[in-house]
């Protein structure tokens, strides 16, 4: 992969981000005024709810881990090189 590929599948991850940022986000997110809830929130609602996004973090990362070893140990298996 080029310099120029990878710079070009960073930037469809980050349409996909704007993407949700500009859908689900949005709607869950969005104030009747247009502005982001958090640009209002209460700085105790706003931390509690940054620490609840690191924990969802840490199991998608937990799970991510898990599917990934059982690929690893499936490739190992099979001798698999690209």
């Amino acid at each position: 992969m080029t310099s120029k590929q990878l710079a070009d599948e960073v930037g469809h991850f980050i349409r996909k981000c704007r993407g949700r940022i500009l859908g689900i986000g949005a709607e869950q997110y969005e104030g009747p005024d247009g502005r982001q809830k958090f640009e209002t929130m209460p700085l105790v609602e706003l931390v509690t709810y940054a620490r609840e996004e690191a924990q969802d973090l840490a199991v998608y990362a937990a799970m991510l881990d898990i599917r990934l070893k059982k690929l690893e140990d499936a490739l190992r298996e099979k001798d698999v090189t690209l």
